[in-house]
């Protein structure tokens, strides 16, 4: 299974990346919006982890161009956060999220299992 991670938090990236791969995930990983959107359409991940707050586009626009994509448009991304569900999640559904992940509410294993899930 093949992963993009897409956040502007060097941080973030790095934990995920981390576990991701500790838990036999492959992992590529975007610090901008327009990079995601490159590295998706070259690779065709299997799930897309997509941050909203970035600066330059914002998750939900990249989110849009993604489903608008014919090369992307099937790919289930998830919305990884730190807004409440209450601020975007309506707005992620009707644009094609297969899920909004707030990240204080979301260990890196719930993560994993979202993924796998979503893999199948």
């Amino acid at each position: 299974m093949k992963v993009l991670i897409i956040d502007d938090e060097k941080g973030v990236l790095k934990m995920y990346e981390t576990y991701l791969k500790s838990a036999d995930i492959e992992v590529i990983t975007a610090s901008a919006g327009e990079e995601g959107m490159k590295l998706a359409e070259s690779n065709k991940p299997d799930v897309i982890l997509l941050d909203i707050i970035m600066p330059k586009i914002n998750g939900l626009d990249i989110l849009k161009n993604l489903k608008a994509s014919n090369d992307t448009k099937n790919i289930p991304v998830y919305l990884l956060t730190n807004l409440p569900a209450e601020c975007s999640g309506d707005k992620a559904k009707e644009l094609g999220a297969a899920g909004y992940l707030v990240k204080a509410e979301y260990e890196p294993k719930m993560v994993v299992d979202v993924i796998r899930g979503a893999g199948k």
